[in-house]
């Protein structure tokens, strides 16, 4: 196994500030200008949310095939104390870097913030295929597809390495993840059910269910038919707008979208939830691709048996309106192990940080500091 080496990318521009999953609905305009230069192993973190790049040489999938030239992007927050057993990891969700995250760390201040970083040490982590990380669009030697099929078992397992050879380690007080990132907790949780003591996943599943795979495979269709996608082979970014508007309704719920939009407005909506996003779409493929594979079950055992199967406690958070992720099975889990739950009826669905911030985020503040809920 390569020695991992750190390298940055110094110069990020321009993103607007949106309540939460931004990158879902593609009104975050987000780009990277970027250098690479090693460091030293002894090298101390960057600058707080300074995204920086852990290049980890070769990263070997459960399939048998290799990423070359294996980099994984990250940010971290906060310092590490001199135990350092106060690190908090953060996955990225569906489409999203971990520019997107930033807004979940900070002082306690807002009701957005989930990791109070004057206590913990965070750390956002981009998952394979959002465009930071080793993606179809940015591999220099698979570029496109080229690109090896992976699962979230191999992006966690990078992760590891990251944990581990970049960031030197040993432990982490938790896990906290979103909607995709959600579904990497549960699966850091059987990979590595020793390396972490809590664990939030909000909005995530185990298992994805029928309805999940789905919904899935019509986000899939509504990008592998477009017009000009030919197979992954285009030369220019191929029209999504259905992709799109698709991805922008199951996010949300009917009560919520007929709340914030007229029938005098539904054209320019249409329009704008429609327009094009940033995040190429091979690389979406991929990451869907990856997601319709979640199952930390497996075919030999049940769910709870899973669920006992690890020694991490859990919060799992879930919203009982999420007509893109089916919150029951991480309901089972949780019930498996007796561990707390909150379930949200906030009309925003999937994007529960813009509607029930401060419920989750309290929650999810005192679960992190005690390990129970109040």
């Amino acid at each position: 196994m390569q020695r991992a080496i750190l390298a940055r990318r110094p110069q990020f521009f321009g993103c607007k500030t949106f309540p939460s999953f931004r990158a879902v609905l593609g009104v975050c305009l987000l780009g990277a200008l970027y250098s690479v230069a090693p460091l030293s192993e002894a090298q101390t973190p960057g600058a707080d949310g300074q995204l920086q790049i852990a290049n980890l040489g070769q990263c070997k999938l459960e399939s048998g095939q290799v990423i070359e030239d294996c980099r994984v992007g990250y940010r971290t927050f906060g310092h590490l104390n001199t135990a350092a057993d106060n690190a908090i990891l953060m996955p990225t969700w569906l489409y999203g870097k971990s520019e997107d995250l930033r807004s979940l760390f900070g002082d306690g201040s807002s009701p957005q913030q989930l990791i109070d970083t004057g206590k913990f040490f965070g750390i956002a982590i981009d998952a394979f295929g959002n465009g930071v990380s080793s993606s179809p669009s940015n591999s220099p030697h698979q570029h496109g597809i080229a690109f090896p099929a992976y699962t979230l078992r191999d992006g966690v397992n990078a992760q590891y390495r990251v944990m581990t050879e970049v960031l030197h380690l040993k432990h982490l007080h938790a896990l906290v993840g979103l909607s995709m990132g959600g579904e990497q907790t549960f699966v850091w949780s059987v990979l590595y059910p020793k390396f972490f003591d809590l664990a939030v996943p909000i909005l995530g599943t185990p298992r994805v269910t029928s309805y999940d795979l789905f919904v899935k495979q019509i986000q899939l269709q509504t990008i592998t038919t477009a017009a000009g996608y030919n197979d992954g082979k285009y030369t220019t970014q191929p029209d999504l707008h259905l992709a799109n508007l698709f991805g922008a309704l199951v996010v949300t719920s009917p009560e919520q979208f007929n709340r914030q939009t007229s029938r005098e407005d539904i054209a320019t909506q249409v329009k704008k939830l429609g327009a094009p996003q940033t995040i190429d779409a091979n690389d979406r493929v991929w990451q869907l691709r990856a997601i319709m594979q979640q199952d930390v079950v497996g075919a030999n055992r049940s769910l709870a048996d899973a669920a006992l199967s690890t020694p991490a406690h859990f919060l799992v958070i879930v919203n009982a309106e999420d007509h893109l992720v089916n919150p029951q099975p991480a309901l089972d889990w949780a019930a498996a192990t007796g561990a707390p739950t909150y379930i949200s009826h906030g009309a925003c669905a999937h994007l529960i940080m813009a509607c029930d911030a401060q419920a989750v985020s309290t929650r999810v503040k005192a679960f992190l500091l005690t390990g129970k809920l109040p």
